[in-house]
């Protein structure tokens, strides 16, 4: 058995009057050549780039050595809850065995 795939035609905004309608464009009409897919990926890597360096903030070493150790404590608590949980039911189900 076959299964087709309908991959999403580009769109065409259209305006009539005061409205705006959508016209779908075939894949055959609408060529994109490597140069330009080539510098949308350099711009992107670019604006990448000045987003990561300029605009994020990031935190202090201090914050940051706070925030490991709260995951680190929160990661031992839940794996002790998780430990004891296995434990009594162990030996819940031995007991429950050996009736």
């Amino acid at each position: 058995m076959w299964v087709r795939i309908l991959l999403p035609l580009p769109y065409q905004r259209l305006r009539f009057g005061k409205c705006l309608t959508d016209r779908r464009i075939p894949a055959s009409n609408f060529p994109v050549s490597i140069e330009a897919k080539m510098r949308k990926f350099i711009n992107y890597l670019k604006e990448s780039y000045t987003e990561l360096t300029k605009k994020v903030t990031w935190p202090t070493w201090s914050k940051l050595q706070s925030s490991a150790i709260l995951v680190l404590v929160s990661t031992l608590i839940l794996a002790v809850v998780v430990f004891v949980m296995d434990f009594a039911f162990q030996h819940l189900m031995e007991f429950i065995y050996a009736l």
